[in-house]
C-alpha cells in the first residue's frame, strides 16, 4: 500500500491506512468503470474515486497511475489560483508490482452544477453562463494550462456570494500545464468535446475568440469540424 498524502490533511492517516474497508460503505456516487463513493471523515465529505482497469493497463505498472497525476494536477491548478476539489490523498495497492486498485481521494466541491445541467438555467443565465465561461477558459488557457477531457460534465459551477459564476474543473488526471500561454487554434479544438444546449457552444466560441482577438467565423468554422470528427470517432469505436 502506498498514499501521497496533502500534509493538510495528516489528520486522516489512520482513515487512508482503511480506505478499502470504508469504501465499500460510502453512499454511491458513480457506479460506472471508474466507482465513486462519498465518504465521512473527521467532519468532512470525502469524494472517493476508484479507478478502473483492465489487465493489460494493470501491467503497466511503471505508468504514472491516473489518480496520481489527477492529484499533482489539483495541487497545480489550486496553487495558481483555480478552483478544483482539494486534493487529500491518492492511495495505492500493489501485489507483485501489480496494482490492485487506487483511489483518489478529495474534499467534495462546493459547486453545485455540472455544464450537463445547463438547459435548466433560465435563457440569461444561460447566457451569463457562457459568457463567464469563455473567460475563464481564456484566461485558464492564457496562463498555459489546457484540460485534453474537457467535456461538459467536467466542469462544475455555481453563482459566488458575488452574484458571479465560478467554475472548477474536475477529473484532472488529463490537465496539463505548458510553460507558455496555448495557442488559440489549440485553445479552440479543446471544445471539440462539449455537448452544450442548442446555439450555446457557438456563443461560447465566439466569445472566446472575441476575448483573444481571434476572427469569430473562423473560429465557429474550425470547432465544427473538430467537434464533427471527435463525434465521428466516438461513434465508430462505440462509446
Amino acid at each position: 500500500m502506498k498514499i501521497i498524502l496533502n500534509p493538510k490533511f495528516q489528520h486522516l492517516s489512520n482513515f487512508l491506512e482503511h480506505l478499502e474497508e470504508h469504501f465499500p460503505k460510502g453512499q454511491l456516487v458513480q457506479d460506472s468503470f471508474n466507482e465513486i463513493r462519498l465518504l465521512q471523515a473527521d467532519g468532512l465529505t470525502l469524494s472517493v474515486k476508484r479507478y478502473g482497469h483492465s489487465f493489460k493497463r494493470r501491467l503497466k505498472f511503471y505508468k504514472t497511475a491516473k489518480g496520481k497525476r489527477a492529484f499533482i494536477s489539483q495541487r497545480y491548478l489550486r496553487e495558481r489560483g483555480y478552483d478544483s476539489p482539494e486534493p487529500v490523498a491518492f492511495v495505492r495497492y500493489r501485489k507483485n508490482m501489480v496494482t490492485q486498485s487506487a483511489y483518489l481521494v478529495t474534499v467534495r466541491s462546493q459547486l453545485r452544477y455540472d455544464l450537463m445541467q445547463l438547459a435548466s438555467f433560465s435563457e440569461d443565465e444561460q447566457q451569463e453562463i457562457i459568457h463567464a465561461l469563455a473567460a475563464y477558459t481564456v484566461r485558464l488557457h492564457e496562463d498555459g494550462f489546457i484540460h485534453h477531457n474537457f467535456k461538459a460534465k467536467h466542469v462544475l459551477f455555481d453563482k459566488n456570494e458575488n452574484g458571479s459564476w465560478s467554475f472548477a474543473l474536475i477529473d484532472v488526471n488529463r490537465v496539463h500545464r505548458h510553460h507558455h500561454s496555448v495557442r488559440t487554434e489549440r485553445g479552440l479544438k479543446n471544445f471539440e468535446r462539449l455537448i452544450l444546449p442548442e446555439g450555446l457552444l457557438e456563443q461560447l466560441v465566439r466569445e472566446y475568440a472575441r476575448l483573444r482577438h481571434y476572427d469569430e467565423d473562423q473560429a465557429w468554422n474550425y470547432v465544427q469540424v473538430a467537434h464533427q470528427a471527435y463525434q465521428d470517432k466516438v461513434r465508430k469505436r462505440g462509446r
